[in-house]
Order: C-alpha cells, then sequence, then structure tokens
C-alpha cells in the first residue's frame, strides 16, 4: 500500500478476496478490486502512508492497528459516499484498524475500520472541532470533580488497569486512568436508551481480545454536544484490548464508522 506496487497485488490475494472501509460506498473485489484501492488512494494521497504500530497473527487472522497520513494534492478526486472530492491540499492523520482473514496461502477479506470523521475534518470537508472538544470536556471534568456527572460509569474497575489508556476517534488526546475512562464511556453511554449492543466477530490471545460490534438504541439525550435526535441509530466499530500479565485491560483502541452514526443524529430524516 505505501508504495502503490499494484504488480505485487496477485501474489498475496485472489479473486475471492474482498475489501471492506467505511470511506468507500461499495465492497472491493478480487485483484482489480484491491488494485482500485490502492490507484485509487495515491492518486488522491500521493505521500499515503500506513505505519502499522501493533499487529497480531493468528491461525486465520492477522490484525494490525495503523496510523495513516498523507496529504490531498493528487489528480484523481477522493471517492467518498458523498461523491468524488477534488483535491483540497490539505494533509490528514488517523488511526486505523485491518481485521484480514488469511489461510497461510492468501489473504481472504479485510474488514477495515478507519476514522472516517478525522478525514472529512482534517480535510476541511467537515469543522468537527465543537464535537472534539465536548468529548475532551468528559476528561476535564473527570481530572477536576473526580467523578462523572453523568449516567453510571461502563467499565469494571476490576478489568480495567489503574493507568489504562484509551484510544479513540472522539478524543484528540489518549484518556489516561481508570477514571477518565470511566468517564468518558458514562457520557458517550449516556446518549443511548434500549441499546442492542452484539458482537460480530472475536479474537483473543497473545495478550489481546479484539471484537467487532454493531449496536442499535435511540438517541435521547445529547451526545457530546450533538441534540438528542429521537432517532434510533444504528452503529458499527471494533474494539482492541492489550492486557497485562494479570489479564487487565492495558490499553485500548476503539474505531468507530461515526461519520454515519453522526450522520443519523444530524439528518432531518
Amino acid at each position: 500500500m505505501n508504495g502503490g506496487v499494484v504488480s505485487a497485488i496477485p501474489s498475496i490475494l485472489g479473486e475471492d478476496f474482498t475489501f471492506t472501509i467505511p470511506t468507500h460506498p461499495e465492497v472491493f473485489r478480487g485483484i482489480k478490486g484491491f488494485e482500485e484501492e490502492v490507484s485509487g488512494l495515491h492518486g488522491a494521497f500521493p505521500d499515503v502512508h500506513l505505519d502499522v504500530h501493533h499487529r497480531w497473527i493468528f491461525d486465520d487472522l492477522i490484525l494490525g492497528l495503523w496510523t495513516g497520513t498523507g496529504t490531498h494534492i493528487g489528480s484523481k478526486p477522493l471517492s467518498t459516499p458523498a461523491g468524488p472530492l477534488p483535491a483540497t491540499g490539505n494533509s490528514f492523520k488517523i488511526e486505523g484498524v485491518s481485521w484480514i482473514k488469511a489461510d497461510g496461502q492468501q489473504l481472504r477479506e479485510n474488514l477495515a475500520n478507519e476514522d472516517t470523521l478525522r478525514i472529512v475534518h482534517d480535510l476541511g470537508v467537515k469543522d468537527c472541532s465543537a464535537l472534539y472538544v465536548a468529548a475532551a470536556s468528559a476528561l476535564v471534568q473527570q481530572a477536576q470533580f473526580g467523578h462523572s456527572t453523568q449516567a453510571q460509569p461502563a467499565a469494571n474497575n476490576e478489568v480495567l488497569a489503574k493507568e489504562v489508556l484509551l484510544n479513540h476517534p472522539l478524543l484528540t488526546q489518549h484518556a489516561r486512568g481508570r477514571g477518565q475512562v470511566n468517564s468518558f464511556f458514562s457520557c458517550y453511554w449516556n446518549a443511548f436508551d434500549n441499546v442492542d449492543l452484539q458482537i460480530t466477530h472475536s479474537k483473543s490471545g497473545a495478550g489481546v481480545n479484539a471484537y467487532r460490534w454493531v449496536f442499535e438504541a435511540n438517541h435521547v439525550r445529547r451526545f457530546f454536544g450533538i441534540p438528542a435526535s429521537g432517532k434510533r441509530v444504528h452503529h458499527q466499530g471494533v474494539t482492541v484490548c492489550i492486557t497485562n500479565t494479570r489479564g487487565e485491560v492495558e490499553m485500548m483502541f476503539s474505531n468507530e464508522n461515526l461519520i454515519v452514526l453522526l450522520g443519523q443524529m444530524e439528518s432531518g430524516s
């Protein structure tokens, strides 16, 4: 991906390969499909680079956490769910997760998540500054008052290490410690009632527990400054927890399709 070497693609995947990512409205299929993804990304961001900072290998799965950067100066419009986006001249920096099914010979499927909200913010398409400030206030609130003023904490302190670190796309800086993590998730879940949360995929081992999940819920209170819409919203994401030798979560990486969630909350229909 980093070098844009499409000639290497047939050696790592076949025509049964599928690739899904929230920023693209359709599934990429087979060799040509993934060539389209690589060439399209480089066409929009000539200097695009993915830095894999955590990786785990299982019998049938490759799980990777990465940071992506690039400058939107390419001649090829960026494909988005809202339509093609011409070059803005802006740069982006995002976090992402790749959940890749493999069989020891080839890659079979890549279920990817990336911080779509940060992309549109960094490229100047949508100003999300107020949302990020509201999310950060959940951490400041805990630091100042020692507890959350919202709903009950969403995490079990017996599961979290005392100095647990949370990486979440709504936070421009990591949440650190049980108090901040509990305060953030309390504010997050306080926005919803009648939550139906389901784990669609899971993998554990080698000090990591990873989950892909979906939920439906009623948006009945403010979500980090966004007024209650009263709608039944649908959401999707992935959470990766790194544990210590005592089984406590030391680091938690969450990646969610927030651009779609906010679109449901803010839409007039």
